[in-house]
């Protein structure tokens, strides 16, 4: 049985006391390394790869390395003891089979590795973030555009049949109705109206609008799925403590998933209520400063006894400033961890 893995020096093959069998170098420049390790963790074969199976006579192979190659039987381990060797002796192994040809020489290539890598990074987490922030943006241009077309819907139709404003109050109910048919005397419980007449090019341009509106709001809904999809992705850690929709906003607010790394608790509990607190330092009256900002948009914030609100808040501020620097400088999935501390804050407050 030989073992299969890769460091930065290349592709290796050792046997079950870690001695190196077979080895295949890779180019020193740090742009092909991270080029050929990015296809070796997809499970593509690099030409190192197949130099090393073209040179061991074993056919039973055990890597880390996803493959499948005609001929030999592959075991796939995502954890593999002979690739935390490679990584651990880098330096030895690297002087000892050539691939450079003193420290100096490995420091640098290891340097020039992590320089490109944390680019890579920062270019890649700062796309992800601004994505979610265009969709938080736009879902709320969609709720405000549904909201006026549903308030304009409301008093078009209201002239020619107003009882309905009664009967159905939820808007996208009202948009739903009057899109499949918005001739009075065909909806449900018609039984006479106040309202004036219209004809059938009024009719035809409401049941248009009628269908816009309806299209706002299932384009709303396509969006905030897309932000339960996403958010888990790029804050893993806000987004247990916030639900999607309130971490993506809270990144607009702050200006980005670093921006909201470095804030204080403090500053997250009141984000979204500058006006308010700008307001309260500028005011000679003696009022109250703002407990909280967007995060009154919380359910648990949302369902607090009035008394209790602003504790609540302060204690979700608190494990979000926490989730965010894990989700920025570590990217570990501590998820159940915030909740459940947000879980035991809550219940030594509430039961105070």
């Amino acid at each position: 049985m030989i073992f299969i893995s890769y460091c930065i020096a290349g592709v290796f093959a050792l046997d079950q006391k870690k001695n190196i069998v077979a080895k295949s170098l890779f180019p020193k420049e740090p742009e092909e390394i991270i080029g050929k390790i990015e296809k070796l963790e997809r499970g593509i074969a690099t030409e190192e790869l197949e130099e090393i199976l073209k040179k061991i006579g074993d056919r039973d192979i055990v890597t880390n390395i996803n493959f499948k190659k005609e001929g030999f039987h592959v075991e796939f381990r995502e954890k593999l003891s002979a690739s935390e060797y490679l990584r651990d002796n880098i330096r030895e192994i690297a002087l000892k089979t050539g691939f450079v040809e003193d420290s100096g020489e490995i420091n640098k290539i290891l340097s020039e590795i992590q320089i490109i890598k944390t680019k890579k990074k920062i270019k890649s987490e700062s796309k992800k973030d601004r994505v979610a922030m265009q969709a938080v943006s736009s879902l709320e241009d969609l709720v405000e555009i549904s909201n006026c077309l549903s308030e304009r819907l409301h008093e078009w139709y209201g002239f020619y049949y107003p009882e309905l404003e009664q009967k159905v109050k939820d808007n996208r109910k009202y948009a739903e109705m009057l899109a499949e048919n918005p001739r009075r005397e065909e909806i449900k419980g018609f039984s006479g109206t106040i309202g004036t007449e219209l004809d059938e090019k009024d009719l035809e341009i409401l049941k248009l609008l009628s269908e816009k509106t309806k299209e706002m709001f299932e384009l709303n809904d396509l969006m905030e799925k897309y932000l339960e999809k996403v958010m888990p992705e790029i804050s893993p850690n806000v987004t247990s403590v916030a639900g999607p929709t309130l971490a993506a906003r809270l990144m607009v607010l702050a200006g980005g998933m670093k921006n909201l790394s470095k804030l204080p608790s403090s500053t997250i509990q009141l984000l979204g209520a500058e006006k308010a607190l700008f307001r309260f330092m500028k005011s000679k009256k003696k009022t109250l400063p703002p407990k909280y900002g967007i995060l009154f948009l919380h359910p648990e914030v949302t369902n607090a006894p009035e008394e209790l609100k602003g504790k609540v808040a302060r204690a979700i501020a608190s494990e979000i400033s926490m989730a965010a620097k894990t989700d920025f400088y570590t990217r570990e999935d501590k998820s159940e961890h915030y909740k459940e501390q947000l879980k035991k804050r809550l219940k030594e407050i509430l039961k105070k």
